[in-house]
């Protein structure tokens, strides 16, 4: 019997330290993509669910590792800091390290700054956190991002749009899949036009179907951080919804001729949790058809 409480406290310390090197610590992803209507090949890097977390004073490890990747932009797919109810005191200085990042990053990248659930979230309740949406917005644009609030900005050079989708509250439920039609959809962020390579920053990776019979591309998201938990096979264990081995946890789909990338995100909220999960950079080639 002694044998089973010293098991015990050796499964621990391994995961213990599991956590502790997977929530200080990231990789680079690398994808290679082909794209119609491209007029030249592009690169990019994706920075996703940071949640206010830093790398290094002032994310100097972050910053250094895109720099040394050489993009041509970069693309923030939202959850750069975090509104946690639990946490709402923490608020302004996430913001603040968003921010910091932003500024540093925009010093040699063009930024795209697409807006995901925890930079809605001052929005949709404005008296629970500290820190106002218009102003948080108007910091973050300051700094260097360009913010794409169902909104689409278009690089004529290289003949890519990127739109960025902001999905109503009711699309983000605990514990419910709330559908989004494709009417909807277009009724909140207008189609690009179909001569360029669509690239699309929607958080939430579960409406893959929709975003692409939208007519994206390629849809950049994260949200899901991995499913906190990685099994063999990069299969995550659990979604913000509760949902028990989810789909679309991270990694590259395809569904339709559409290309989805989900970022297993940087950071973490509420709980210090990544097991077999490090943080995740995503660098994405993009070379022409």
């Amino acid at each position: 019997m002694v044998l089973i409480p010293a098991a015990l406290a050796a499964c621990t310390t391994f995961f213990s330290g599991v956590i502790l090197s997977d929530i200080t610590n990231f990789k680079v992803k690398h994808y290679r993509l082909k794209g119609n209507n491209l007029k030249k090949s592009v690169r990019f890097v994706q920075i996703s669910d940071l949640h206010g977390i830093s790398y290094g004073e002032g994310n100097k490890r972050l910053i250094e590792a895109v720099n040394k990747l050489h993009p041509d932009f970069v693309i923030m797919s939202g959850d750069i800091m975090s509104a946690d109810v639990l946490l709402a005191k923490h608020m302004p200085k996430s913001v603040d390290v968003a921010e910091s990042l932003i500024s540093g990053l925009s010093l040699h990248h063009k930024i795209y700054f697409g807006l995901g659930n925890h930079e809605q979230k001052p929005e949709w309740f404005p008296d629970e956190f500290g820190v106002h949406f218009d102003v948080m917005m108007e910091r973050f644009s300051k700094a260097g991002a360009v913010i794409l609030d169902n909104s689409t900005v278009y690089r004529e050079a290289e003949g890519i749009s990127i739109s960025g989708l902001s999905l109503p509250r009711k699309n983000y439920q605990k514990f419910d899949r709330i559908q989004l039609s494709l009417d909807e959809m277009e009724d909140i962020l207008e189609r690009p036009s179909e001569k360029y390579y669509k690239i699309l920053i929607a958080h939430n990776p579960e409406y893959i179907d929709i975003y692409s019979d939208w007519g994206a591309d390629l849809t950049l998201s994260g949200h899901y951080h991995g499913g906190i938990m990685q099994l063999p096979g990069g299969k995550g264990v659990v979604s913000p919804r509760l949902e028990i081995f989810p789909d679309h946890t991270g990694g590259y789909y395809h569904t339709g001729g559409h290309d989805q990338i989900v970022s297993r995100g940087l950071g973490y909220h509420t709980l210090p949790v990544r097991v077999f999960n490090p943080g995740e950079l995503v660098c994405v080639d993009v070379v022409c058809s």
